[in-house]
């Protein structure tokens, strides 16, 4: 007689299908420190192995805190995947050390160098995702944090359900529902005694702030999570909006956009903000350096500044108004800042990499013969995942050279094949399944060779755009 799942598990199952977290065959890498929200994460991945056909890997990381008592951590962690039989491996960092060279609170510090490691140990053993116990109370208390600290759209929409490959199946429970379920099923869980410090602002909202609200509105944790839900909605939505009027509007070239003020002013003001973001994230990566004073003299600037006034950030970006005109550049003899992001590539498709000046096209070939063009890469279709992915490097990348048995660090391979330190930063690398297939202009993967066995192949180029 086939059982219903527990209320638990039947929740962790609709969220990772309603945001298709995982697809048949997909390796998971589980994020788990000892605790109750990663022990009731790891054993609900295990329970639905056979239905959702997934294999599993189990990681801990140690961050070179607390002692014996993070020793124990490790122990309990390594202890918990052998009882569920599932693979595991573990690392250490000193994140006081991290923290004190970047000049980053500890809690930021462990952070990054948490996700960098699991992003590396995904890429050593070649995991599409990587799953975080993130639960419901974590959901609310993000929101709520982001919002104390002045947050837009996009931060009131919280922790995404679906980074890249990160996935958070807990998001609909919360942390009482994963205590429950490891008492329920007889697993041991550890309690960090480090999230009881009150010198954390996380931890003084979760212990003084969110009672008390919960006090005056019990269902402030729904409000929360249904607020982030509509917020991210939202968000996706004029994002959308936001890139389609800035590609009307705009001139993009390599280093430079420009666009027309002349339909600018009749734009709604939050498409106005949101467009001139978006116009420096394309060129930036990112919008760290725009908080609100920032995008509001640039609004100024667009609508009424007198032509040639310029406004500089602080990532060597300047806008300046020239009659109907805008422009975002680098501002003159500023370095080249890394290229960052990360773009999707379908097959047949193309891709403009603003950042980089660089246009990428795939499409099937009937080709077998390697092209000589170090810009072009002929790979084996069958030996892929599409769509592609293109982003530049990160921490712990490691390549499988054509010709190489083994993979080496992608670090190493820039320095025996010349590449000039600078220029590291913004070299392409196109991704299938986490695996770098093609070091743009230098080097196709052996894992994706085309051999005698092959029967389909993609063609991909890469050209310059117009300058």
């Amino acid at each position: 007689m086939k059982t219903e799942p527990s209320p638990f598990l039947a929740k962790v199952r609709e969220t990772i299908a309603s945001h298709r977290m995982i697809a048949p065959g997909d390796l998971v890498l589980v994020a788990i420190s000892g605790g109750a929200d990663s022990t009731a994460l790891l054993h609900s991945l295990v329970q639905l192995k056979p239905t959702l056909k997934h294999r599993l890997r189990a990681a801990h990381l140690h961050h070179g805190i607390r002692g014996r008592a993070a020793d124990a951590d490790a122990e309990a962690a390594a202890a918990l995947a052998r009882r569920l039989r599932v693979p595991f491996i573990q690392h250490r960092v000193d994140a006081p050390a991290h923290a004190k060279a970047h000049h980053l609170s500890l809690e930021v510090a462990a952070r990054e160098l948490r996700y960098e490691w699991l992003e590396a140990a995904a890429d050593r053993c070649r995991a599409n995702r990587i799953a975080t116990g993130h639960t419901r109370d974590d959901q609310a208390e993000t929101v709520l944090l982001n919002l104390l600290r002045g947050a837009g759209p996009r931060g009131l929409a919280g922790i995404p359900p679906v980074r890249g490959r990160i996935i958070r199946p807990l998001l609909a429970v919360t942390h009482v529902e994963a205590k429950a379920c490891c008492r329920a099923n007889g697993l041991a869980y550890r309690l960090d005694r480090s999230n009881l410090d009150l010198a954390f602002a996380r931890n003084r909202l979760r212990h003084d702030i969110m009672p008390a609200l919960q006090r005056l509105q019990p269902a402030v944790v729904s409000h929360l999570v249904r607020l982030a839900e509509i917020m991210r909605d939202e968000d996706d939505a004029f994002s959308e909006l936001t890139e389609a009027i800035l590609d009307r509007l705009g001139d993009v070239r390599e280093r430079r956009i420009s666009f027309s003020l002349s339909d600018f002013p009749a734009l709604p003001k939050a498409i106005q903000r949101r467009v001139l973001r978006a116009g420096v994230a394309r060129l930036k990566g990112n919008m760290l350096d725009l908080d609100l004073e920032r995008t509001e003299a640039l609004l100024r600037l667009a609508l009424s500044g007198r032509t040639g006034a310029v406004i500089e950030l602080p990532s060597g970006l300047q806008i300046e108004r020239k009659y109907d005109e805008l422009i975002i550049a680098a501002q003159p003899g500023a370095p080249q800042p890394p290229a960052s992001g990360e773009w999707t590539l379908p097959v047949p498709g193309e891709i403009l990499l603003p950042e980089i000046g660089l246009r990428i096209t795939a499409r099937p070939s009937r080709s077998r013969r390697h092209p000589r063009d170090p810009f072009s890469a002929l790979l084996d279709a069958d030996k892929l995942t599409t769509p592609l992915t293109v982003r530049t490097r990160r921490r712990g990348d490691r390549f499988r050279p054509l010709g190489l048995k083994a993979p080496v660090k992608l670090q190493d391979f820039f320095v025996n094949a010349k590449v000039p330190r600078a220029e590291r930063d913004r070299i392409p690398l196109v991704i299938s399944a986490s695996r770098i297939v093609w070091v743009v202009g230098y080097r196709i993967s052996e894992d994706a060779k085309v051999g005698e066995a092959t029967r389909r192949t993609i063609r991909l180029d890469a050209s310059r755009t117009n300058p």
